[in-house]
């Protein structure tokens, strides 16, 4: 037997929208429906600690190895394990007190530097309040809201995240982990013409989300409605440990 890679194996978060329709395809509908659900965190991480409990019931069912082999090669890799690692011990901060922070090896990786895109779009996922009042994530039906697809031609045609404001509006939010070029305005007017379509809406807001917003991209900006441009750093904070 022949497995077909999808495309969502090279992602560093586990691929949810597949997990999902897998746990489904498996007899597990009930349980999917009851993780996708879930309100839990730890911390700030809510999707993340829903992944963490999928790879509970992946285990439980002897079913964490067919699952990577079909969707989600990452996982073999050694960052891919050190991720898998990372998830458990998110449970097991969950299991233990159900509202402590998350485990430092990912507090570290945030908190020094976005050195990876996926960094940055994991901890805004988890922290929409952040780009706005009100933002949260949006609801999507056996999916994800993060890496969203807006059709089928590859990894390169997926939202970083999606969401909504408290108006019910949806907004795309694209992220650059360093500096914002103009060509980033095609990017994202294609994926807003998807949503329009997708979700038959007549307008859809655009963020855009870089270390540095290029002079280029600031002019683009200001030709087109409903976009907002942002620019984020990083705080490093130091504490004495005593000897």
């Amino acid at each position: 037997m022949v497995t077909v890679p999808t495309q969502e194996q090279e992602f560093q978060r586990l691929p949810l929208r597949l997990a999902y329709t897998f746990l489904k395809e498996n007899g597990l509908a009930n349980e999917a429906a009851e993780i996708k659900a879930s309100q839990d965190r730890v911390g700030n991480w809510v999707s993340s600690l829903r992944s963490a409990k999928i790879l509970v019931l992946l285990r439980r069912e002897n079913l964490l190895g067919k699952f990577i082999e079909m969707h989600w090669q990452f996982a073999k890799s050694p960052a891919g394990i050190k991720k898998l690692k990372w998830y458990d011990e998110l449970y097991s901060k969950f299991k233990t007190s159900g509202t402590s922070s998350p485990p430092p090896e990912e507090e570290t990786e945030v908190g020094t530097q976005f050195a990876l895109e996926a960094h940055l779009r994991d901890y805004l996922a988890e922290n929409l309040g952040i780009l706005e009042p009100g933002l949260s994530q949006w609801p999507v039906e056996n999916g994800d809201f993060v890496e969203y697809p807006v059709d089928d031609q590859g990894p390169s045609h997926r939202i970083d995240i999606l969401a909504k404001d408290r108006g019910g509006l949806p907004v795309i939010v694209e992220l650059k982990v360093s500096r914002g070029h103009e060509k980033t305005i095609g990017q994202v007017l294609y994926y807003r013409a998807k949503i329009k379509h997708q979700f038959s809406a007549e307008r859809v807001r655009i963020f855009i989300v870089a270390e540095e917003i290029s002079p280029e991209l600031r002019a683009a900006a200001s030709e087109i409605s409903d976009v907002l441009l942002f620019e984020y750093s990083l705080a490093v904070k130091v504490t004495t440990i005593a000897t």
